[in-house]
């Protein structure tokens, strides 16, 4: 009898699980860094559509984002995108989707994005930084506020070129 209260009583209290709040809980980071982008030609054509002779290509395009005052181009092997963008249909138009940059050491992070050898803009972006948190709230093209959070809209906008 001694051994099968023994039994019970070890069951019983392995069971049990410890809650201990001193202990860090388990939580996602999120991170939203990216803007959506369409670029229509002056007579609206898609600049982004891989069908048109005159569109960009995505293969010309580069994104150099300006850490402690040195341009540097984004380039990791090891990610999805290693360049940090991708071109993707979205209903009639095609867009471009830029993961901008996050350096915590600009007030006002910059991304140059080089459509071409001969073009270029620049996205700056406004973040919201919080424990496990990085947020876009304003996004600049060339010096234009294009998009901010308050607006409650998609990050995204259309370029003309």
């Amino acid at each position: 009898m001694k051994t099968i209260a023994t039994l019970i009583l070890l069951t019983i209290l392995t069971s049990c699980s410890k809650n201990n709040d001193d202990e860090p809980q388990q939580q996602a980071n999120v991170i939203d860094v990216n803007v959506e982008l369409s670029l229509k030609s002056t007579n609206g054509e898609d600049l982004l559509d891989p069908n048109n002779p005159n569109g960009y290509k995505a293969e010309d395009i580069k994104l150099y984002y300006l850490i402690n005052g040195e341009k540097q181009e984004v380039f990791d092997a090891n990610m999805d995108y290693p360049r940090n963008f991708f071109i993707f249909k979205h209903e009639s138009e095609y867009r471009i989707r830029i993961f901008q940059n996050l350096a915590e050491t600009e007030a006002l992070p910059i991304t140059y994005v080089e459509w071409n050898n001969q073009d270029t803009d620049t996205l700056q972006a406004e973040y919201h930084r919080a424990d496990r948190l990085i947020q876009v709230i304003k996004t600049w093209f060339n010096g234009e506020l294009k998009w901010d959070v308050v607006s409650n809209k998609e990050n995204f906008f259309t370029i003309i070129k």
